[in-house]
Parts: structure tokens; sequence; C-alpha cells
């Protein structure tokens, strides 16, 4: 039984060897990986105190799967489980089962899945989501009567998953609106059409009748807009364009260069943000129809990371994390010494994030795929991926390599198939010579 274990290529076997290894990274770092970001979960899991600041799927997921903020490791040890559920089906969708297996695997013992996975980020179930409904979108194309084990085994699921981040829904909606106009198939019509009623249904009934609030937050829901402002008012042609537009603060307090790049550092305090906040998206539309190429420029140069080109050096974006951020506040790893010497292993992922989180490289590697080598099972996550970016391009405030996780986990599977393949081409190559 130990050695069919080892050496099975089911996706049961598979999925149960990638759990065990994704245990034991949780054990090593128990209970995790914990940003600024975690705390504010942490802190809505302890109090009860939720708010739609990330999303409301997320604030009632914290409060309930920590058993009220009284297991908090909880959390962790269900995101990497799901993350690594999620990355098992979409590479069995995507792969024969041998080199699923394999594939799975390898992916499960890097830090792009276990690392990532036991970090406290809403990031992490959003991406499960994403990958669920790419498995699920690819064998519905395959084999479409299945539609009730998908829906239970992927697509609802999925469905769910995708509103732990406010880009997940527009991510499907774009993705079904590229999916139709390119493959003019109408195989997927049905199926994507309940993912988008499920998630709609989703978000709204956790907003507005769970936490009583909106489902966008406006105070970090236009922080996009925000920066480009403040980016645009620290220029010389901006010099005016806050008196003009916006009855709050004025130039001084607005202007901020880093807003073009990073996070934004204006002498905006809260009041004047949430007072802003109904002005803001006018001023921002009337910005981008005077100064189109400006706006253009701020985002190629904020979001360069999501380009499939090199437009100057690549970002050093931030991307994996490796530390317990915040002390002191009954959150500590479970064997400090093992954790310390084993996350040199994040370290060293981090180091290479120039090409690792480079998503837009990953991009155009599918793309070459399906456009050039016709390889037309990557044409699903292609187009996802596409979508992902193009939302990240558009909406958001900062560069992060999380916030493009399924883009780099669509990208590493597809670079590992070809490494099988070239592999495959070598070995039958010798045996013909012979």
């Amino acid at each position: 039984m130990n050695r069919f274990l080892l050496l099975g290529t089911t996706f049961k076997l598979s999925l149960t060897r990638n759990l065990i290894i994704g245990l034991i990274w949780w054990l090593i770092f128990k209970p995790g990986f914990f940003s600024g970001d975690s705390f504010a979960a942490v802190n809505m899991a302890r109090t009860g105190d939720l708010s739609n600041s990330f999303t409301a799927s997320w604030a009632i997921y914290v409060r309930i799967f920590s058993l009220f903020g009284n297991s908090i490791s909880l959390l962790t040890l269900i995101n990497v489980s799901v993350l690594i559920y999620a990355t098992t089906r979409a590479i069995f969708s995507l792969l024969p089962d041998k080199k699923a297996s394999i594939t799975s695997n390898l992916l499960t013992l890097t830090p792009l899945i276990s690392g990532m996975g036991i970090t406290l980020w809403h990031d992490i179930p959003m991406t499960s989501g994403v990958l669920l409904l790419t498995a699920a979108f690819i064998q519905l194309a395959k084999k479409p009567q299945d539609m009730r084990r998908i829906l239970l085994q992927s697509l609802l699921p999925g469905s769910v998953l995708i509103t732990f981040r406010p880009n997940g829904l527009p991510t499907l909606v774009l993705f079904a609106i590229c999916y139709l106009a390119y493959s003019r198939k109408s195989a997927l019509v049905k199926p994507i059409a309940v993912s988008i009623v499920i998630s709609t249904l989703v978000t709204l009934t956790g907003s507005y009748l769970v936490l009583r609030q909106g489902p966008i937050n406006s105070y970090y829901g236009q922080f996009w807009m925000q920066y480009d402002i403040s980016c645009f008012a620290a220029t010389v042609e901006g010099k005016d364009f806050v008196e003009n537009n916006l009855p709050v603060a004025d130039t001084e307090t607005w202007a901020s260069s880093a807003a073009c790049g990073f996070i934004g550092k204006s002498k905006l305090s809260s009041e004047q943000i949430n007072e802003s906040t109904k002005y803001v998206p006018r001023a921002w539309l009337k910005l981008m129809i005077e100064h189109p190429i400006f706006i253009l420029k701020t985002h190629l140069q904020r979001n360069e990371y999501v380009v499939p080109f090199f437009i100057g050096k690549p970002q050093q974006v931030p991307f994996l994390h490796s530390t317990i951020e915040i002390a002191n506040n009954g959150i500590q790893w479970a064997n400090p010494e093992l954790a310390e010497k084993a996350r040199v292993v994040m370290r060293a992922w981090n180091a290479a994030r120039s090409l690792v989180a480079f998503s837009g490289l990953w991009l155009l590697l599918l793309w070459i795929q399906v456009l050039i080598f016709k390889r037309k099972e990557w044409l699903i996550p292609g187009i996802m991926s596409l979508s992902l970016s193009l939302i990240l391009f558009v909406f958001a405030p900062i560069p992060d390599g999380r916030y493009s996780l399924y883009v780099l986990i669509c990208g590493e599977i597809c670079l590992i198939s070809l490494l099988f393949n070239g592999l495959e081409k070598l070995r039958l190559n010798y045996s013909k010579s012979k």
C-alpha cells in the first residue's frame, strides 16, 4: 500500500501525496506566514467586527473557519489544502495522468504552492477558485454530460471562492466575453452563466444580508484612481488639476510621485480620502479623457509585471511572504528555530522574483502554446490568465506577485509539460538510434 501510494498516478493518490506535502510545510511553519493584511483578517476573526474591506466572503470565512478567532492556524491549513486540491484538479484536467501526477507533486513541493498556501491572504482561496473553474470548464468542454459531477467537484466551490477577492467575478465575466468571442463555441455558455450567477448571489448575499454593507468598499476600491490622480498631481502638467476637479484638499496634499509606481504617499488623511470618494470617479474619468497617454504610461509603470514584454528593468515586485510581521499578537511560530532555518527556501524563491513572479512572461508562454503551436488545451487557461492580467493592469493599486498567482501557476504547469515533452522526444530519438 505504501509503495502504491508513492508510485500511483491517479488523481486521488496524487492529491493524497500533495496534501501530505502541504501538511509538512504547515507543520514546519505553523501557524503560517502573516503580513499586515493577514492581521486585518485576524482582527476580524477575533472581534467579529466584519467589514467589506477585502470582500464579504473573506470576512465571513475568517470568522467562521477560525472557530470565531479561537483557531487562527486552522485558516492557513484550510488555505493550503484548498489551493493544493484546486491546483491538482487543474493539472489533471490539462495533462495525462502520469504527467499530471508528477507535475502536481513537483509544484506542491515549491513555495509557489505550499509556501503561498500557508500565508493568510484572501488571494489564496480566490486563486483556488479560478483554478477550479479552469478545471471545470476544461472538463465540461471535453465531457459536457458530466455537468453534475463537475458542478460539485469544481464549478460550485470555484464560483464561491472567486468572491474572496473583488476582481474574481469581473475576471470571470471578462473570461466569458473573451472565450465566447474567440472560440465561438456554445458548449460552455450554460456552465459559465451558472458560475456567474452563483458568484453574484454569494457576493450579494454576503454583503447585504450578512454584513449589511455594499459589495464594493469605495475607500479601498478607488485607490487605483486616487493613485493615478496623485501621480498626475505630482507632475508639472497636473499643477491645477486637483483645484479644478476635486473639492477636497489641494495639489500639494494630493501629489505623490510614489503613487506612479508602488504605494502612494500623499498627505491625504483618512477623513479626506473618505470625503473624496464621491468625487474621485468623475475626476479620474476627466483625467483619462484629457490625458489618456499619461494614464496608459502610469499603468504600464505600475503594473509592468503583468505585461508580456520587457519595458525596462523588470520590477522587483513584492511576492512571497515568509515572516510573522507583527509581534506580540498571540501569533508566533510553534517551532521558531526550525521555521527560521527552513524559510531560506522561501527567501531563495523570492530572490528570483524578477523571473518567477513576472506573470507577463508566463502569460506569453501560454499564448505561444495556443497561437503558435496550436495547443488548444491551453486556450482556457490562456484566456483566463489574460482576463485576470487585464483586470489587474487597470484596477490593481499596487504591483504584487500574489495578485497574479493563478497566472504563475498555469505558466509553470505549462513549462513543466514542455520539459516532459522534450525529455520524451529525447528518449524516443535515443531509442531509434540504438
